[in-house]
């Protein structure tokens, strides 16, 4: 249901501050291409790891112009 949902989106926001790469893998809960960049990205500064997190947890799957690859 709907509050399921909002749960999730907490416990995301929450990984995403403190353990980007956790929180892109609990969005799949499945260890994609994405778990390993965003650690790649941990690994170099911790800010860009922060913004792949939240890219990829709320606005990957948003409908854009530009057609996914």
């Amino acid at each position: 249901g709907m509050g399921e949902l909002d749960t999730n989106k907490i416990i995301e926001i929450i990984l995403i501050l403190f353990i980007p790469p956790l929180a892109v893998w609990f969005h799949d809960r499945d260890f994609t291409k994405h778990v390993c960049l965003n650690i790649f990205l941990c690994f170099l500064f911790w800010f860009p790891a922060i913004l792949h997190a939240i890219w990829y947890c709320f606005l990957k799957d948003k409908p854009t112009v530009i057609p996914a690859a």
